[in-house]
């Protein structure tokens, strides 16, 4: 009998690390099954048993009564609203993310930002006009266009990761001043490049609405004109590196239509304006505060400021298989 035993142990060890599950179907189908894959549909499934059985079967999630996974755990699907997949609790298929969704998405935002004006370029503004009362202006309202990707940090997608390009181009007068006789102006824009990771966490038990932190670096280049006694300064493709933090909200409409809302604060100042000289060796020229160089007072535009922002991107799905423990 003792020898016996062994053998024994050696024909039932496969049973016994075999995680076996049941499917009950609607009809009164018992399906002794080891799940492979759990779609948004159907769930696919190996028939268990000895010998194993290559075939790979399925079953619509509308036909299914009830699963009895091989932990222990019972998923009720004749339960009101419990024919939703992401109502099932967890099972061991779904803590080893058989299937990992990554989510694409592009999309337009409004976006108001308020400038802080108190820089280099208002003292050159006051200083050529002579006048310390003046202030310097310009259009608020961008457009930006999103393009993201975000992933959730495991299968009970409470937290997600992504990263985001974000591109600006703001409005040609979004740094703007003029006088009335029109001889002295200011008339800049900038074209942003900016490369975002955020860090989203669920805030209600549907998991539609996320709260956001977001930092990002800022890339810009900077063009426009500067007109000072009727001689025109253009402004050659000045660069400027930045960042912003924002706090906000992302709200999952549907399984495409997402929505957001950004608060924060940016980052950057164009520390020098190079414009188009003929009579430099290089072309360009640097611009000065004080007309009469040499001198250290170099004309500098700060792009740093509160903004807030609103937008919509529509975005689809990835999946990546990862395989099922054995």
């Amino acid at each position: 009998m003792k020898a016996k035993l062994p053998f024994l142990l050696l024909l039932i060890f496969p049973y016994l690390i075999s995680a076996q599950d049941t499917i009950f179907v609607r009809s009164g189908e018992v399906i002794p099954a080891v799940i492979l894959e759990k779609g948004d549909t159907e769930i696919k499934y190996k028939k268990a048993g000895r010998p194993a059985s290559e075939a790979i079967y399925s079953v619509f999630i509308s036909d299914v009564a009830s699963i009895h996974y091989g932990n222990g755990i019972i998923a009720d699907y004749t339960q009101s609203g419990q024919n939703s997949l992401e109502d099932q609790p967890a099972t061991a298929l779904d803590l080893a993310g058989t299937m990992q969704a990554f989510k694409f998405g592009v999309g337009l935002s409004g976006n108001y930002f308020n400038r802080n004006s108190s820089d280099n370029l208002l003292a050159f503004w006051r200083y050529r006009n002579g006048d310390n009362s003046l202030e310097i202006g310009g259009n608020p309202y961008y457009y930006p266009l999103n393009l993201k990707m975000v992933m959730p940090l495991g299968q009970s997608r409470r937290n997600w990761l992504g990263d985001e390009l974000q591109l600006i181009l703001t409005p040609a007068d979004a740094v703007y001043a003029s006088t009335e006789d029109g001889l002295n102006e200011i008339k800049l824009r900038a074209f942003y490049s900016n490369i975002i990771i955020f860090y989203g966490h669920s805030l209600n038990h549907k998991k539609t609405l996320l709260a956001i932190f977001e930092p990002g670096l800022d890339l810009a280049y900077m063009s426009g004109n500067i007109k000072v006694n009727d001689k025109d300064y253009k402004i050659s493709a000045n660069l400027g590196t930045g960042l912003h933090l924002a706090l906000g909200t992302d709200w999952i409409i549907s399984k495409r239509l997402l929505a957001s809302f950004r608060v924060g604060q940016r980052f950057m100042t164009v520390k020098r304006i190079w414009y188009e000289n003929s009579n430099s060796s290089t072309g360009y020229a640097t611009l000065y505060i004080n007309p009469v160089p040499p001198s250290d007072d170099l004309v500098s535009v700060s792009w740093s400021g509160p903004y807030a922002s609103l937008g919509l991107s529509w975005s689809f799905y990835a999946k990546m298989k990862t395989g099922r423990p054995q």
